[in-house]
């Protein structure tokens, strides 16, 4: 059932302020293997160092992400958002002066925190407002455009400023993001003041949401750690697998047209189940050893989890107008690319092969038809005619 009617009318320059910060928050998830490569050259240190400094900007992310879900109703959009903006320069600028590795680890959570609060306010924001649902779906295919734009230029600007060119493009972005972060509203939001208790901020819907969101987020994270030594085994070299995930990403642009086709004729669950279904399908044949078969799977899982997630936020602010179950599906998607990883390090031997990789990504998929069920459950009893006494 939407909420629509609680939606509040926003400008032009605050729609366009949610829909662009997270957005550019974003590239820091999608970009962390040129963060990671950005790390190990510029402080001299191994793949296994350096990954504590970029796992701690995602768990940060996602820290701020849930924290924000939870007291909403407290939070003064605009002075949070630019708290958010704010700490995020702090970190990219803290990262490119040091030169001593130990406090990298904790400048890049600063970012992090930064970062995972635009994202949840920004998701949230866009959906408080009127026509923000739509929009919601948008942030997938920007999300997608803007971190391109980053795999095409930071490549090309660290022949110049050095190994901490990524670090310069999220600072330079995160500057010109500071102006907008300004454009949003300051003023609470009425309804969230009355129903600011943690009982009413979620519900069965909203959590089974959350759970659904990041077992597919553990599921895909996972599979595409790997996604290099995939693409070798399946008999392609670096710069080809470059061009599968530059392919991917491409046609990711085009999921706000997928979601919104599909959500003007299925407000419903169904089509999160189906998209898990397929991704099953998907990982299973991921780890196939086929060229062919590498090239046609990576677009297509790639597709389908952006899919996945744009849906699910229109999904979530089409019955949760408050912002909160956006902002825990923003969370969830970070929290994956952490806990997917750490399983797969403590479960899966791929000494023999990518097999096991393949079928934990099939597990991990089959696993969201339980929550799938229960929002299916709950919007059913949300539905069903009351009895008359």
């Amino acid at each position: 059932m939407s909420t629509e009617n609680q939606h509040y009318q926003a400008t032009k320059l605050q729609q366009f302020a949610a829909l662009l910060l997270p957005c550019y928050a974003y590239i820091a998830m999608l970009g962390i293997p040129m963060s990671f490569s950005g790390i190990i050259d510029g402080f001299a240190v191994n793949a296994a160092t350096a990954t504590a400094a970029t796992t701690a900007e995602i768990i940060c992310i996602s820290i701020a992400s849930l924290f924000v879900s939870l007291v909403l109703s407290h939070l003064r959009p605009r002075t949070t958002i630019v708290i958010g903006v704010v700490l995020a320069i702090v970190g990219q600028a803290l990262t490119i002066q040091t030169t001593e590795f130990y406090n990298v680890v904790f400048y890049r959570g600063i970012a992090g925190i930064g970062e995972g609060l635009c994202i949840a306010i920004g998701l949230a924001s866009l959906a408080q407002m009127s026509g923000g649902t739509r929009l919601l779906s948008y942030a997938s295919g920007l999300t997608a455009a803007l971190t391109l734009a980053a795999f095409l230029a930071v490549p090309s600007l660290q022949a110049t400023i050095g190994s901490k060119a990524m670090f310069w493009f999220m600072l330079v972005g995160a500057v010109i993001c500071l102006p907008l972060a300004f454009a949003l509203p300051n003023k609470k939001i009425d309804r969230l003041i009355e129903n600011s208790s943690i009982g009413n901020a979620f519900n069965i819907r909203s959590v089974s949401l959350f759970v659904l969101c990041l077992l597919t987020s553990i599921g895909a994270n996972t599979c595409w750690l790997y996604f290099e030594q995939v693409g070798e085994s399946a008999g392609l070299d670096l710069a080809q697998v470059g061009v599968v995930g530059s392919v991917s990403m491409l046609c990711s642009i085009l999921v706000p047209v997928a979601a919104n086709l599909v959500f003007n004729r299925v407000k419903s669950v169904l089509p999160l189940l189906v998209a898990c279904l397929l991704m099953a399908v998907t990982s299973y044949l991921y780890v196939v050893p086929n060229a062919s078969v590498y090239w046609t799977i990576g677009i297509t899982m790639t597709f389908l989890y952006v899919f996945l997630i744009a849906y699910a936020r229109m999904y979530s602010a089409d019955f949760d107008s408050s912002g909160r179950s956006t902002a825990a599906v923003g969370g969830a998607d970070s929290l994956g690319m952490v806990i997917g990883p750490v399983l797969a390090a403590v479960t899966l031997n791929l000494d023999a092969g990518f097999r096991p990789l393949g079928d934990f990504g099939v597990v991990m998929q089959l696993l969201c038809i339980v929550p799938a069920l229960f929002i299916f459950m709950a919007y059913r009893s949300k539905t069903r005619p009351q009895a008359s006494h």
